[in-house]
């Protein structure tokens, strides 16, 4: 990581300097933290660090171990499956709300976005379709004009795909991913509230069932671990 130019504040800096490495994957799950590397690697001292561990832990990125220190927070399968049923509760609402308000300005960009997911399934780019998947979830949330819901999506969602690896078998065919979106879209566009929420729920529910097995196959050294992450993971909560 690059030192930090002075600008804001050291721990609003800090705290988004390593965000981005946790989400980017340059931070692992289950990695500790040595404050004497990353203060290093920032140009700060540890007290602005400190703090910065503080935001972290508040949105649910890091958790601090007894007489361990501080790590990358760790999804275990339960904390998967918890979050997606969060996703189906804020999503089937916010699909119902949508197909209820959308104008032309909003159905012509949820429209746009899913175009995007279905050209990045042709391309065959697994992390590219990933990125559109979001984005269409993200835009239904937004657009349904309810901030409060939009803002437990956005502190949740990316988190949670960021820290799962990305992996061919949790796309098992992008074209049929991205068609799976094409009855949601279509439900919003003629105005069908009920039918927009009963499509994303069995959507979401289909993703969650998906990750759920793709964690709990994994061999023991590569499975997340639930402990380090049973308090903290599930305040954060592919599809």
């Amino acid at each position: 990581m690059k030192p930090l130019p002075t600008r804001r504040s050291l721990v609003e800096d800090a705290a988004e300097r390593i965000r981005e490495e946790i989400l980017s994957g340059g931070l692992r799950q289950g990695e500790r933290l040595v404050e004497a590397r990353i203060a290093e690697q920032l140009g700060i001292s540890r007290g602005p660090l400190r703090e910065a561990f503080k935001v972290l832990r508040s949105e649910g990125l890091v958790v601090d171990l007894p007489n361990r220190g501080t790590f990358v927070v760790r999804l275990s399968p339960t904390d998967i499956r918890e979050i997606f049923d969060l996703r189906a509760a804020i999503e089937t609402h916010a699909a119902k709300t949508l197909a209820r308000r959308a104008g032309v300005k909003e159905l012509r960009e949820l429209r746009r976005l899913l175009e995007h997911l279905e050209a990045a399934a042709e391309s065959g780019d697994v992390r590219t379709v990933a990125r559109a998947d979001l984005a269409f979830h993200e835009a239904v949330c937004r657009l349904s004009g309810n901030r409060r819901l939009h803002a437990v999506f956005t502190r949740d969602v990316p988190t949670m795909q960021a820290l799962i690896k990305i992996d061919d078998q949790l796309y098992p065919s992008l074209a049929d991913t991205a068609q799976e979106h094409r009855p949601l879209m279509e439900a919003i566009e003629l105005g069908d509230a009920e039918t927009a929420a009963a499509g994303f729920e069995a959507h979401i529910d289909r993703a969650r069932d998906l990750v759920s097995e793709f964690i709990e196959a994994l061999p023991d050294g590569d499975r997340p671990s639930g402990s380090a992450s049973a308090q903290s993971a599930r305040r954060e909560a592919p599809g």
